[in-house]
């Protein structure tokens, strides 16, 4: 039997987003699953809802979310069954979560993945034993969301971590991760993300547009985010850069030359145009995913975002670990997997970022000393 609550893993800033625009257009209940159980019990206190910050003196504050906690699952005999699912966590924060909520998935459920990077569901299927039959695994969806959230609080309160202030608008786009398969429009899933098009900017896409937007967006990660928490710099920084092959207040080297916009998306663009398959001789494909127009476009997207700071700068800056299997990992594995020549500044600042130490505070390897 169907069940029509629509859970939310990733109590995040795109999870809370979706979950305000979900309470705000459709009557349909919303459940929001926390992996830890501080925060669950902190959404408990606060009255489990959430709130949009409009400007400084207006707010908006959608109630009513149901919640739970993943740990209480091992405590229950027979836990409800899971029809539809939004998972909102960063990649490497999924496979853990996912694991417990493996029981109440399955064939009859529905997925989608609503993350940045690639390689998720490969890992999802691979590594949790009830997926590994195609039979068994639940449907996936794949979302991209270019709407801009950062999560803020009252300024004269404590910071309350259930709030979310928008950035940029940008639309949610959904499209089936099998090239077999088409997304059902009627499907209470979508229906429900359709009609918060007044907030989501919902567009339903097949497989072949949302795999083109899905590296699109893999392409600026991969050149933004790792730049920026090498640099420790805001988005807008980039163009910089790119213009002076460093930082106004570095001095350039060989190495600040090598690590730029234009150079990684050198390397990335031929891996992403050979995974992409893309017709030869087609004019439209060949400009679009031109390593001129990859560079256009990331550059652009910094300037927009030039306040910004990007996830995995804040990871970094936090001790915390970070999407980079998702994004640099996923190129430098497809890169092998196609036998193209692997991309070196790309695989350094992957190992740079992901094998990083800390000492008393201070990083003990620092690129171009070690790598």
């Amino acid at each position: 039997m169907s069940n029509p609550t629509i859970y939310i893993l990733g109590a995040g800033n795109i999870g809370k987003y979706v979950a305000h625009s979900l309470a705000k257009h459709v009557q349909c209940p919303v459940t929001l699953i926390f992996r830890q159980e501080d925060s669950y019990q902190k959404f408990i206190d606060n009255g489990s809802q959430v709130t949009q910050w409009i400007n400084r003196k207006r707010q908006d504050t959608r109630a009513g979310f149901g919640a739970e906690y993943i740990g209480r699952y091992q405590r229950l005999n027979r836990p409800e069954p899971i029809s539809n699912l939004i998972v909102s966590t960063k990649g490497q924060q999924t496979l853990a979560p996912m694991s417990a909520l493996a029981p109440r998935l399955d064939r009859n459920s529905t997925v989608l993945l609503l993350q940045n990077g690639m390689g998720v569901q490969e890992e999802l299927n691979s590594q949790i034993i009830s997926f590994r039959s195609p039979e068994n695994r639940p449907s996936y969806w794949t979302g991209i969301c270019s709407a801009g959230v950062f999560g803020r609080g009252d300024p004269t309160q404590p910071v309350c971590p259930f709030t979310f202030e928008m950035a940029g608008d940008g639309p949610l786009k959904i499209g089936p991760s099998s090239g077999s398969e088409e997304i059902d429009k009627s499907h209470p899933l979508c229906k429900a993300l359709v009609k918060a098009c007044g907030t989501l900017k919902t567009y339903v896409l097949d497989h072949d547009k949302i795999k083109l937007s899905q590296m699109r967006k893999l392409a600026m990660n991969a050149v933004i985010n790792p730049l920026t928490a090498l640099h420790r710099c805001p988005n807008g920084s980039l163009r910089s850069l790119e213009r002076f092959r460093a930082l106004p207040d570095q001095p350039v080297t060989a190495l600040t030359a090598e690590y730029r916009p234009s150079s990684l998306v050198a390397e990335i663009g031929p891996v992403l145009r050979a995974a992409l398959n893309l017709p030869s001789g087609d004019a439209k494909h060949d400009r679009a995913w031109s390593d001129q127009q990859l560079l256009r476009d990331a550059l652009r997207l910094a300037d927009n975002t030039a306040k910004n700071r990007s996830s995995m700068l804040q990871d970094v800056e936090a001790g915390r670990e970070t999407e980079i299997d998702y994004i640099s990992g996923w190129i430098i594995k497809k890169a092998r997997e196609l036998g193209l020549k692997c991309p070196r500044g790309t695989q350094n600042l992957y190992h740079y970022i992901k094998y990083r130490k800390w000492e008393k505070g201070e990083e003990l390897m620092r690129i171009g000393t070690r790598i």
